[in-house]
Formats: structure tokens, C-alpha cells, sequence
């Protein structure tokens, strides 16, 4: 999977009667037992095999399968006293590079980022030269100025206040609620269940919503060298 997504399988080789995986079957007695999450052949049939709960559901989200190539359109929008403003942005993974494409107001192409497993490249729309440097603390977040699944991987347990099944704009999901200590925000992440990606988030200061993300998942290109192409031609390639 992307190393731009920071995607690692933790380990799931859990034995019956163990009660430190923390990962309980649905059933009237609710007994703690030993779940291999990498048996199912799906994330479906992986979720419904436990009872997801605030307790698990960092864990369950990261076992969950990926795509390793995808294309995305996400719309984020903050909600301010005088109105609102969306960002719409585009991204692309694939294998171990991502590109971000930011849009302008007409849907055009503003500013380009390209990140590797150690370096990110980013450039204005039509202009001849980018900036080259190391990775550093950029991650997709900061490309495509959107979270993403790993933003809940990141939350502290404490922070965590619900998790289940839900459905977000017709799209099966596990659904995670959270509380910021230090904004006092609350928020809701919904994780597509088929894919494993995250194709919504909510912010709310109280029960007024300041924030919004709505991700679709676009066809990939045919030519993904066109995608990963700097100004003056060079295709960035994993190495």
C-alpha cells in the first residue's frame, strides 16, 4: 500500500481466550475472544465479525483493506460568521507516490504537490519550476488539505467517544465521533466500508457545523507517468 498514506498492518495474530486484543464477537454474553482480522477476505465480512466499539475501532480501521491505486475529488468546506468557503481538491495514489491537485473557483488546476517516501515536490500551475525538498512532517493532509483515516489512527483512545456502522450519503460506513480537548469541537470521520477510505468528516463547535468534507472516488487515468510528471518532464517514480 501507499507509503503516503502511512498504511501498516499491526499485529492481528490474536489467540482464543486472550483477552489483551480487545476485539469482542457480537452476542448476548459479550465474551472477549481472539479475532485474526487478516482471515476475512473482506472488510465487511471483517467488521460484522466484531462488535465495533470505541474501544476497537482505531484498530479495526487499520486492518481494513485498501486500494493501492485510487483517484479522488474531495470538496472541504469551512463555515465562518460571514459565510463559507470551499476547497476542492484532487488526489491521486499510487503504490508509494501521491499527487494532490488543487482547484481554483472555475475548476482549474491552482497548485500541485507530489509526495514520495521522502521527499514532496509542489509547483504553481503553469509555471517552469517547483520547490524540491525532504518529506519532513508533509503528509496527505497536507496536500490535499483534507484528513484522511490516518487522522483517526493518530487520535488519542480518550479522544474517541463513539464508533459504528452508519450510513454517509448512501455509503455504508463505520462511523467514528470524536472530542477535541483543546478546541472542544466535536467531530464525525465515515470510512467506506467497501473500500476503506475516508469519504467524510463534520466539525461542530456545539451544534453549529464549522467544518465539512464530502470525497468521491474517481477513475483512475490511463497514463498515470502524465500524473506524476514535473514542469520540465521528469515522471517521479517510486524507487
Amino acid at each position: 500500500m501507499a507509503a503516503a498514506l502511512l498504511i501498516s498492518m499491526f499485529d492481528t495474530s490474536f489467540l482464543k481466550g486472550e483477552s489483551s486484543s480487545g476485539i469482542v464477537l457480537p452476542g448476548e454474553d459479550s465474551v472477549e475472544v481472539g479475532v485474526d482480522l487478516d482471515s476475512y477476505s473482506g472488510n465487511l465480512e471483517m467488521l460484522e465479525a466484531v462488535k465495533i466499539d470505541k474501544s476497537n475501532i482505531k484498530r479495526l480501521i487499520e486492518a481494513m483493506r485498501r486500494p493501492d491505486q485510487y483517484h479522488i475529488s474531495a470538496g472541504s468546506t469551512i463555515y465562518h460568521s460571514s459565510g463559507q468557503s470551499t476547497t476542492v481538491t484532487e488526489g491521486y495514489v499510487s503504490g508509494e507516490i501521491s499527487k494532490s491537485v488543487t482547484l481554483d473557483q472555475s475548476g482549474s488546476p491552482k497548485e500541485h504537490c507530489i509526495l514520495t517516501d521522502d521527499k514532496v515536490y509542489i509547483w504553481a500551475e503553469g509555471s517552469n519550476t517547483w520547490y524540491e525538498g525532504s518529506r519532513g512532517g508533509f503528509g496527505v493532509d497536507n496536500g490535499l488539505i483534507i484528513p484522511t483515516y490516518e487522522k483517526i489512527l493518530d487520535l488519542d483512545e480518550a479522544d474517541i467517544t463513539d464508533a459504528d456502522f452508519s450510513l454517509y450519503n448512501e455509503i455504508y460506513c463505520v462511523f467514528v465521533e470524536t472530542s477535541d480537548p483543546n478546541s472542544g469541537y466535536r467531530s464525525l470521520y465515515y470510512i467506506s466500508v467497501d473500500d476503506g477510505l475516508l469519504v467524510g468528516a463534520q466539525s461542530f463547535d456545539g451544534d453549529m457545523l464549522v467544518y465539512s468534507l464530502s470525497v468521491s472516488v474517481l477513475d483512475m487515468p490511463q497514463d498515470m507517468n502524465n500524473v506524476f510528471r514535473l514542469p520540465d518532464g521528469t515522471v517521479i517514480k517510486s524507487e
